[in-house]
């Protein structure tokens, strides 16, 4: 007995292991989805160049090394009183030393280039954010796709069943003489077509498949498919909330606008001085010797005029931070417009599926009454498919509605900018 029950757990653990729900799916994606590692990556190029900004300002040391022929022979440095001699020559000379420099003032223009690259840094991480909702509600909504078309075909499976019994039936009339031939061709009509419709509905399932498995970052998806539940009670909550003060595209806009008003304070930085500072320690060697020299200096280089270049400079980024500010006003204007769209197609959904429910119990009625008639002789065949198929597209609706109602409560998860 024993025996018996660990390999029955040991054949129901592979079932297990090949179901994907939903929310599995989504924490695939956000692990593996290229677009989201490249996004992390440019979080990183960002980070790297905040600290290359940083470190610039601290200067830059050279290791400096020549060697010159002269056609004359040269001193090895320069000659200053009081004069000695012998004073060294030679036409040969080389030098090795090594060099600082650094710009100690440039009008604020590498602390507003660091603050820039700060900027940028936080943008590609809303960026990342951004995708990441965007990839969620993709996954949630090829994911309830293929189980709308799972189900869908569920249901004409359970429709090409009643009709093969229908189809027995009438064989069975036909023989008795009860039945006439043309009512066998009409149902065997019908489930061609209804088979027609399901190699339709596979193919589908296998296209939205292949896309699921691009999101996850797979070759392909061998799960089944788990369906989900319907918590319309924790969404209800949601609409109630409506704000989308945390969507990443609001922040984004927003520190395009800042990142504009920067770059106006940076290239303004160009109306002032520039000071830089170098310093020089090496040796020359020529004739057998060799003479050591230093250097350190200061250079002031200060733009007085440039036929009005920075004027334009100035003003063009000025129009870029106006540009800004209208971006955040049109994304903000957008998301408004998403989120109507989002109650809509809710509200809608809701409808059609109170609507199709309705149907649903009257078509229901209708076929079994069109049955009785036609097992009767009271009714036609025609009649009876008729009902039949009116019964299956009011399934079809509700099945579609269904999951339409529970899309739409992701989309307006992700025009409020939320992942999970």
């Amino acid at each position: 007995m024993k025996k018996f029950f660990l390999t029955a757990a040991i054949l129901l653990l592979p079932l297990k292991a090949y179901t994907l729900t939903i929310e599995e799916a989504v924490n695939i994606a956000l692990k593996n989805n290229a677009d989201l590692k490249i996004a992390k990556s440019k979080i990183k190029i960002a980070n790297l160049t905040k600290e290359e900004k940083k470190k610039s300002n601290f200067g830059k040391f050279l290791l400096n090394g020549s060697y010159t022929h002269y056609n004359i022979p040269r001193t090895l440095a320069p000659i200053v009183p009081p004069l000695t001699s012998p004073i060294v020559t030679d036409k040969d000379i080389s030098s090795l030393g090594i060099s600082y420099t650094v710009t100690l003032f440039s009008g604020f223009s590498n602390v507003e280039e660091v603050k820039i690259a700060s900027i940028e840094k936080k943008m590609a991480e809303n960026y990342l954010n951004l995708s990441r909702s965007q990839i969620a509600y993709n996954v949630r909504s090829i994911f309830l796709k293929i189980l709308s078309l799972q189900e869908s075909r569920k249901a004409l499976y359970s429709y090409m069943t009643a009709l093969k019994r229908l189809k027995t039936d009438i064989q069975t009339g036909i023989k008795a003489g009860k039945r006439p031939e043309i009512d066998l061709l009409k149902v065997e009509g019908e489930i061609e077509k209804i088979n027609s419709e399901v190699e339709k509905i596979d193919g589908n399932i296998k296209a939205l498949k292949a896309t699921l498995a691009f999101l996850l970052g797979k070759e392909k998806v061998d799960e089944e498919i788990e369906p989900v539940s319907f918590p319309l009670d924790r969404f209800t909550s949601d609409f109630k909330n409506t704000t989308f003060s945390q969507n990443p595209q609001v922040k984004i806009a927003e520190l395009e606008l800042k990142k504009s008003e920067k770059t106006v304070r940076k290239i303004k930085s160009s109306y002032y001085p520039t000071i830089n500072l170098s310093a020089y320690y090496g040796k020359n060697f020529g004739g057998g010797e060799s003479k050591t020299l230093w250097q350190v200096g200061v250079t002031l280089n200060w733009l007085i005029y440039d036929f009005g270049s920075r004027k334009i400079k100035v003003e063009k980024a000025l129009e870029n931070t106006s540009i800004s500010k209208i971006k955040i006003e049109k994304v903000k204007l957008s998301l408004i417009k998403e989120m109507e769209e989002a109650k809509a197609k809710i509200l809608s959904a809701e409808g059609a599926l109170k609507s199709a429910e309705k149907e649903i119990a009257l078509t229901e009625k209708v076929k079994e009454i069109e049955k009785v008639r036609y097992e009767t002789g009271a009714g036609t065949i025609y009649d009876l498919l008729t009902a039949q198929a009116k019964y299956e597209s009011a399934k079809a609706r509700f099945i579609n509605a269904k999951y339409e109602l529970l899309d739409a409560f992701y989309y307006m998860k992700y025009v409020k900018g939320e992942v999970k």
